[in-house]
């Protein structure tokens, strides 16, 4: 005979109705061993755990409370879910991501035997990367409702000692920081907990700043430096970050000298120096200019000698007087930029100096010119011009002779011995005499005449016959011979018997005249003797200046065509 043992439980409790639960059959009497008993069934009636709670060392971390630990130690964090049935499972995630539990363990209430106390430690390392997450504790239970599981959170407190950085300083924006173009922030961001304190140095020293930004706005040259930045908590001090602040600015010449105006003797050594600030640091450039009578100041007056902050001159000379300016320069990014000194003003103090010989040419019948220049500082005194036994102070004239005022270009003197209706007899040496108060010098000027092939028709025919130039020059030749028949035609016989005759002796510079025309003569005495001037109409004249013209005598000629022979200079 069979039959349904079943049972079914209402309103299930969890003292009444949990645990394991037979089905059993009675003996049919009393004497018959024929009692049945199922196998047991286990109904365990469910009870949700209490929402998981977070404890730190042994005490209940709160809701929006933190667990405090030091970077680099451990902290030993427990999550429990009491009174559930059965015993919750439990997780740990940081942010999002799961943590391995050092174990679980799960335990029967005391007070309540039938449920079950679920707890899960946590070993954590702490990190400075760990700080200001969030620490959840869940626990898993098929009795909660959907999603079946209930978080606890806590947030990480990771103390360490500062660490500090420098933003806003880019290679770029560092290399271009000009003087009162550019401007410069920057910050100083500490990451420490707690919460640090900031401060700049510059060179090692404190300087007062904005908080954490070091503001400067334009840049000045002062700005320039090794700038620190350190924060400070109460764990400790940070180590300091450095950074260079180099401002540029154009270059300033401070100083030129020895002085605005320097004298030096003649051949002595001379040093200027140039001085200036600038970043970066400045190049030198001298420059001479020997005009002393430009002002402009332009570089274009001078050209370049020296690229060095000293300039050191030799054995100078008087080609070395003049202004001599400095110039600084660098370079800003890609831009130059250069500042001028003053002028140091170079004076060479010494005797007379020049060529101690030189020549001249002139053409018989012209104006001829013999030329010397020397320079001298302080400025010649007193000149002359010397030849044979006269001497003809400067500026005077006699004669055909006519000394001029020197012109002076750069403290050098040209001084210029003209000389009307030039003859072959006037071709000699020439000397020029030049004093100033430290000393004097001689120079000699050879004087070279040229026979007059004049060529001032040919010259006022040439526009005409230009395509003829063969024509021209048969010309040239007809001209040329014509010339030089009227020259021996004009020229003077002398008798043979007054050139062999030794009763008359005359001056070497005896003048003769036609004698149609009145002759002058005067005794001039000067410190060298008597000399005899002759005075004629038409002024001193040469060789072929007609019959109206002055000649000289035989014995004039013949001394004025022998060799030069200098003798006491008789002054005029």
């Amino acid at each position: 005979m069979g039959g349904d043992c079943s049972l079914w439980v209402r309103a299930a409790t969890l003292q009444l109705d949990d645990g394991q639960w037979q089905c059993q059959v009675t003996a049919s009497n009393y004497d018959v061993q024929d009692a049945l008993s199922s196998p047991p069934a286990a109904l365990a009636v469910r009870v949700p755990p209490q929402t998981p709670r977070i404890l730190y060392n042994g005490s209940h971390v709160l809701p929006g409370q933190n667990i405090t630990v030091p970077a680099g130690g451990r902290a030993t964090v427990v999550c429990e879910a009491r009174y559930g049935n059965p015993p919750a499972y439990i997780e740990w995630y940081l942010e999002k991501e799961r943590l391995t539990a050092w174990s679980q363990t799960n335990s029967s209430e005391v007070e309540r035997p039938r449920v079950w106390a679920a707890r899960s430690v946590l070993e954590l390392g702490a990190t400075r990367t760990a700080h200001g997450k969030q620490l959840s504790c869940r626990a898993h239970h098929p009795s909660y409702p959907s999603p079946y599981y209930r978080d606890s959170y806590t947030m990480l407190d990771v103390t360490f000692v500062p660490e500090v950085s420098i933003v806003g300083a880019d290679a770029s924006s560092l290399a271009s920081l000009e003087e009162g173009s550019s401007a410069l922030t920057l910050e100083c961001r500490a990451d420490g907990n707690p919460s640090p304190y900031v401060w700049w140095t510059r060179d090692g020293q404190v300087i007062a700043t904005n908080g954490a930004k070091l503001i400067r706005a334009p840049v000045n040259r002062n700005d320039s430096g090794i700038y620190g930045c350190q924060a400070r908590n109460s764990l400790g001090t940070s180590d300091s970050v450095k950074i260079e602040i180099d401002v540029k600015f154009p270059p300033r010449v401070t100083w030129v000298g020895p002085d605005t105006v320097v004298e030096a003797n003649l051949f002595s050594e001379v040093t200027l120096e140039c001085k200036a600030e600038g970043n970066p640091t400045p190049s030198y450039q001298w420059y001479h200019n020997p005009n002393l009578s430009s002002m402009s100041g332009h570089l274009d007056d001078g050209y370049p000698i020296s690229s060095t902050p000293q300039l050191l001159l030799h054995n100078v000379s008087y080609n070395q007087h003049g202004r001599y300016t400095c110039i600084a320069t660098n370079h800003i990014g890609l831009e130059e930029r250069s500042h001028q000194s003053e002028a140091v003003t170079l004076n060479v103090l010494g005797p007379p100096v020049g060529a101690d010989t030189s020549t001249a040419h002139a053409w018989s019948g012209s104006e001829g010119r013999v030329q010397a220049s020397v320079c001298a500082d302080p400025p010649p005194r007193r000149a002359a011009w010397l030849w044979g036994s006269l001497r003809l102070d400067v500026p005077s004239h006699i004669g055909r002779y006519k000394t001029l005022e020197p012109n002076n270009i750069n403290g050098c003197y040209r001084y210029t011995l003209l000389i009307s209706s030039t003859s072959l007899s006037d071709a000699r040496v020439y000397v020029l005499h030049v004093e100033n108060e430290r000393g004097f010098s001689s120079h000699s000027v050879a004087l070279t005449v040229h026979e007059n092939f004049s060529l001032t028709e040919t010259a006022h025919v040439a526009p005409l016959i230009a395509a003829a130039l063969l024509v021209a020059a048969l010309l040239v030749l007809v001209l040329c011979l014509v010339v030089r028949c009227k020259r021996k035609r004009d020229s003077v016989e002398y008798k043979t018997d007054d050139l062999d005759s030794e009763k008359t002796v005359l001056p070497a510079d005896a003048v003769y005249s036609p004698r149609d025309q009145p002759r002058t003569a005067a005794m001039r005495v000067g410190t060298g003797g008597p000399e005899c001037v002759a005075g004629v109409a038409g002024g001193v004249g040469g060789m072929g200046g007609g019959r109206t013209g002055a000649r000289y005598s035989p014995g004039a000629l013949q001394v004025r065509r022998a060799a030069v022979v200098l003798q006491p200079p008789t002054t005029v």
